[in-house]
């Protein structure tokens, strides 16, 4: 039942989130990616509804939990209902190929191994499944709990998405169950590829399918090799690919909304997602007020509010529990230097990466010279720079912070810099094809 749940609850976030098509999906958008917007859009309205509860002070129950997505489904209903006197929407691809194939075959190894937990990451062990299980058996997000003194392993001060979901999956099922908590790992990985296809759409036709075949195996070789199934760096993964297509083009109301929804994703993911946020947001709204030389304050409230409505209730619950850790951060100490950038450079031969770690180098200031995909570039850059920044100012064991970090962030950025690679690399056909996803 619980494996029943965690398969279903994803699909329930994606017709929740479907309700926002008009303003969401772009007329380009095929149905992969527009699959992926629909569950982000779902997943922050998750997060917000039970934060709204624990605010409350309201347990959760399956009821409670359930409610918003029944209303939904009736809302869901009439809009499919609608959209039958109107012309048709996206459909899903019909131009599959080798790429395709090996995306599949890399999801399936990746799922069917995620699912014995033999690959799951030690993080899931002693920091995101435990929180998850806790929030169950709380029904809520747990503060108290949170906030002793013992668990600051657990990092009560990151945000909570992943283990909301988690919990939410147990008692919607029968219970906490960590193989079936794996199958999150892989609905992010299969959306992650969603989007890569989007990114590709005005590429050749091999181009389209040697890039979703470079992302998906690296994707699969680093989460299998790493250990890294039950890992919330899937989600900023797929929150970075999910906002590529939106950066590749033009700015436009939708791709506005696009950055937006998944930069509140990302901020309600994980710690260094909120800095991953400002930063799609923020190279947005430069590239919003370059084009017209102004700023438009209804794209600024498509990008900035749904990640407000993450982050401010979040600082707020912090605050208000204590739960922020003295190891967090301190000052910047350059004199770490000596140690960070050998660790570095160790962590960029980790075997796991097979070697493409030298992307994360490489590719952001080759892809600055791009104009198509500059906006990316800069993403990037100024997400691994706070990485950086992030090693000279924790008061931690550095080497170790490091190497035991450095890789597992790289699954962050890697996936979409690979397919901006490709996309700058590439012949454009000169527009997207009439069956491209």
């Amino acid at each position: 039942m619980t494996l029943l749940a965690a398969a279903l609850l994803p699909v329930a976030l994606a017709l929740a989130g479907s309700l926002l098509s008009r303003h969401l999906a772009a007329a380009g958008d095929g149905a992969l990616h527009r699959v992926t917007l629909y569950t982000l859009a779902g997943a922050v309205g998750f997060h917000l509804w039970v934060t709204l509860l624990d605010l409350a002070g309201l347990p959760w129950s399956p009821l409670l939990l359930a409610a918003p997505f029944a209303l939904l489904l009736a809302l869901f209903g009439l809009e499919v209902l609608r959209r039958r006197r109107s012309p048709a929407g996206a459909r899903l691809p019909s131009d599959l190929g080798w790429g395709d194939g090996a995306a599949l075959f890399a999801l399936t190894v990746f799922a069917l191994l995620a699912l014995t937990a033999w690959i799951a990451t030690p993080d899931f062990i002693y920091h995101w499944g435990v929180k998850g299980h806790r929030f169950e058996l709380a029904r809520g997000v747990d503060y108290g709990y949170l906030a002793a003194g013992w668990n600051w392993a657990l990092h009560p001060d990151y945000p909570n998405l992943l283990p909301e979901l988690f919990a939410a999956t147990a008692l919607l099922g029968d219970g906490f169950d960590a193989p079936a908590m794996m199958l999150w790992s892989v609905v992010f990985f299969g959306l992650m590829l969603g989007s890569a296809r989007q990114a590709l759409r005005e590429e050749s036709r091999f181009s389209r399918q040697a890039g979703l075949a470079l992302v998906a195996l690296a994707a699969a070789m680093f989460g299998i090799g790493h250990l890294a199934a039950g890992a919330a760096d899937w989600m900023l993964a797929l929150a970075l690919m999910a906002a590529l297509p939106a950066l590749l083009r033009p700015p436009d109301p939708a791709g506005d909304l696009q950055i937006g929804v998944a930069a509140a994703f990302a901020a309600a993911a994980k710690i260094e997602g909120i800095p991953l946020a400002a930063f799609l947001v923020l190279t947005q709204l430069a590239r919003r007020a370059l084009a017209a030389r102004r700023m438009d304050p209804w794209a600024a409230s498509r990008l900035v509010l749904p990640g407000a409505l993450v982050v401010l209730p979040w600082v707020f619950q912090t605050l208000r529990h204590g739960l922020i850790q003295p190891f967090t951060s301190g000052g910047f100490e350059i004199s770490r230097a000596g140690k960070i950038f050998p660790a570095l450079l160790e962590s960029l031969a980790v075997p796991s990466w097979h070697g493409l770690t030298a992307a994360a180098l490489l590719l952001p200031p080759l892809l600055a010279l791009h104009r198509r995909t500059r906006p990316l570039a800069l993403v990037a850059a100024l997400q691994l720079t706070f990485y950086l920044y992030a090693y000279f100012t924790a008061p931690v064991d550095t080497r170790y912070y490091v190497i035991s970090s450095f890789p597992r962030l790289l699954l962050q950025v890697i996936p979409a810099l690979l397919v901006a690679g490709v996309a700058a690399l590439a012949r454009p056909t000169g527009g997207p094809s009439s069956h491209s996803s």
